[in-house]
């Protein structure tokens, strides 16, 4: 039995004016989001065994960006466990942000939790960073990973997802492009998989492949939509940011939203 929250794509700036080019104007900073988080998460009524945030924790590669993350993400309960997205810089992350106590940064990783298997890859990789490749070496300790897990639940994290969703700009722009070979191997180990939990496409969504459950959460700061016939990102402002709450009891995955208060400027 374990309960935990997942959460992505917080975004943190260090700088106060923060707002690029492709967010709409109407879009408040990104450390708003994560502070409408914070506040949300304290007031749960209910314990959690750890959050897990699926990359994309700083909007840019700054050393400024990460000590305000620390600076914000300390205020959370713990323990965290965080994975670098295709905006972070790893070493930045793991330099600044791991503290082995109360955040924990994963990349290629294999961590045992109350009985549960935690397996993480850090998923940016050659190529284009919203679309890249896994290296041979990663997908190699991917599958030793899941074997050493023995007969175990599972859980797998990464950034990207590795599987087509229907989507054109997703599976085109935003997906692992040699995701087949992660796909093929999780389905070998589908009956202890509890789910594979990412962020990257800021929205909600839940894919099936194979017996194998894809789950993403809402980025906290923009999200965009995904439907069919869509060819390139399209900002999704009646969206608002949020949460998962995720429910591991007997061999069931229960997944539950929660939304945070709409994100603008003015607001």
């Amino acid at each position: 039995m374990l309960t935990f929250l997942h959460i992505s794509d917080t975004h943190i700036s260090g700088d106060p004016d923060y707002h690029p080019p492709w967010i709409p104007e109407s879009v408040a900073h990104p450390n708003r989001g994560t502070e409408l988080l914070l506040g949300a998460i304290q007031a749960l009524p209910f314990a959690f065994d750890f959050i897990l945030h699926t990359g994309d924790v700083c909007a840019d590669p700054h050393e400024a960006d990460y000590l305000r993350a620390r600076e914000l993400l300390l205020q959370f309960p713990g323990p965290m466990y965080l994975l670098p997205g295709n905006h972070d810089s790893a070493e930045l992350l793991e330099a600044t942000i791991h503290d082995g106590r109360k955040l924990h940064v994963l990349r290629d990783a294999h961590v045992e939790l109350s009985g549960y298997h935690l397996v993480t890859l850090d998923s940016g990789g050659p190529g284009d960073v919203h679309a890249p490749y896994l290296r041979d070496e990663q997908i190699a300790f991917f599958a030793e990973a899941l074997d050493a897990a023995g007969d175990a639940p599972i859980i797998v994290a990464m950034h990207h997802l590795p599987v087509e969703t229907g989507v054109p700009w997703l599976d085109e722009e935003m997906r692992i492009q040699n995701g087949d070979q992660i796909q093929r191997i999780l389905r070998a180990y589908r009956d202890q998989l509890t789910g594979v939990f990412h962020g990257h496409i800021h929205q909600l969504t839940e894919t099936q492949q194979d017996g194998v459950l894809y789950v993403c959460c809402p980025s906290t700061w923009s999200n965009l939509a995904g439907y069919p016939g869509v060819r390139e990102g399209i900002a999704d402002p009646l969206t608002p940011g949020g949460f998962n709450l995720v429910m591991l009891r007997d061999g069931r995955t229960f997944v539950r939203r929660y939304n945070l208060p709409r994100l603008t400027r003015s607001g």
